[in-house]
């Protein structure tokens, strides 16, 4: 307690209610601030995500329409070496068929080589993009491509899958989580892109798949909700 000139007491903070309110406010930080930096590394990953998926789109749109056809199975779409080219993606790496899946790649394979998980137990996640024709980005990103010429689509018997891209969008870098920054799509005849041959499922049953360790519903339930992680 202190005195004023005038001789009346003035209110203070004792050391020790400094303290104790100071640990307060880093009990709340400690909290708080790890939960706010993974809302916002997952906002920047789907920012990422749908950088790509409009990269994706706008190739499908300008390969139908250059080769003047409505099926992409009559362009580039039906060879993964010519889609993947610097015609079509900033190239930085073509990753060849005894590399694709080590360093500078997808990195799964060979020293310090890394392991996807799932989001629902930690647990490791098979990935089939390392299998597939791949490239590495200027971003950063790596992508690969394979065909799956006349896969058909449930609940729509006019339309059939004509390739599948699985892609890390920061590459090697961290999480390493399927549905974090690993993501699969299936691209149509058309030129639509959806997730895998399944698209009427729930939100909730594609979150679920998602969760357990298959990319191939994380995009689907993602563009469900609004662009957002629902999970």
């Amino acid at each position: 307690m202190a005195f004023s000139s005038s001789g009346k007491k003035n209110k203070a903070f004792t050391l020790t209610e400094l303290l104790i309110a100071l640990g307060i406010i880093g009990a709340i930080a400690a909290i708080s601030i790890p939960s706010l930096m993974s809302s916002i590394n997952n906002r920047i990953l789907v920012t990422q995500l749908k950088s790509i998926n409009g990269s994706i789109q706008q190739l499908a749109s300008d390969q139908l329409i250059t080769n003047k056809t409505k099926s992409l199975k009559e362009t580039d779409f039906a060879n993964p070496t010519l889609l993947l080219s610097d015609a079509y993606f900033a190239v930085a790496k073509t990753c060849s068929t005894a590399d694709k899946a080590a360093a500078d790649c997808w990195k799964t394979s060979g020293t310090n080589a890394i392991k996807y998980r799932k989001i629902s137990d930690k647990s490791d996640a098979t990935v089939s993009g390392p299998s597939y024709t791949s490239i590495v980005l200027k971003n950063g990103a790596v992508l690969g491509y394979k065909t799956r010429p006349d896969d058909a689509i449930t609940g729509n018997a006019d339309d059939k899958i004509i390739g599948e891209f699985c892609f890390d969008v920061n590459g090697n870098d961290y999480p390493n989580i399927v549905g974090r920054d690993y993501f699969c799509m299936v691209v149509t005849k058309k030129g639509k892109v959806i997730d895998d041959n399944n698209p009427t499922l729930s939100t909730a049953a594609k979150t679920t798949n998602c969760t357990g360790g298959d990319a191939n519903y994380c995009y689907g339930a993602i563009v469900d909700s609004g662009w957002q992680m629902p999970y």
